[in-house]
């Protein structure tokens, strides 16, 4: 709030869209377009409602270009689950199974703060070698020098 006004840095937004949820009455949706793109929920009978994971927070949609964009990302999400989804498994289920990193991975998209659920529940972080600054090879006496206690 500034003053008797209700100013968003559209910098800083994250198109979590909580602010709309909270405050109806007082925002609406701005002129850009678009579609946020969640995949994996299910309601199952026994474990209750599962909400489906945020994989894209805003995609510019318009009737302009046919939706071909996000249609070809839906083609792109159903060809993997199609190859390697097991028998009778849902999308999510197979995201699960694979892990969120891997599906990202698959789908060329970056990873961003909105796609964790929930922080440092699993402690265990698996790096690609070229993710890793000099690689895995290491000295470990040269190390153990540099991190000597």
């Amino acid at each position: 709030m500034e003053g008797d006004e209700l100013k968003i840095d559209d910098k800083e937004c994250t198109r979590c869209m909580h602010c709309i949820n909270v405050m109806p009455r007082a925002l609406r949706p701005g002129a850009d377009q678009g579609a946020t793109i969640c995949v994996g929920a299910k309601a199952p009978i026994l474990d209750g409602a599962q909400f489906s994971t945020l994989i894209v927070p805003f995609m510019k949609v318009s009737k302009d270009n046919d939706f071909e964009e996000l249609i070809d990302f839906i083609e792109t999400i159903w060809d993997w689950w199609m190859e390697v989804g097991k028998n009778r498994e849902r999308v999510g289920e197979t995201m699960q199974r694979v892990g969120l990193p891997t599906f990202l991975s698959v789908m060329g998209i970056e990873p961003i703060p909105q796609h964790i659920r929930e922080p440092r529940s699993n402690p265990y972080i698996f790096w690609k070698e070229e993710e890793v600054e000099g690689g895995f090879e290491r000295d470990i006496v040269e190390f153990r020098k540099r991190h000597a206690a």
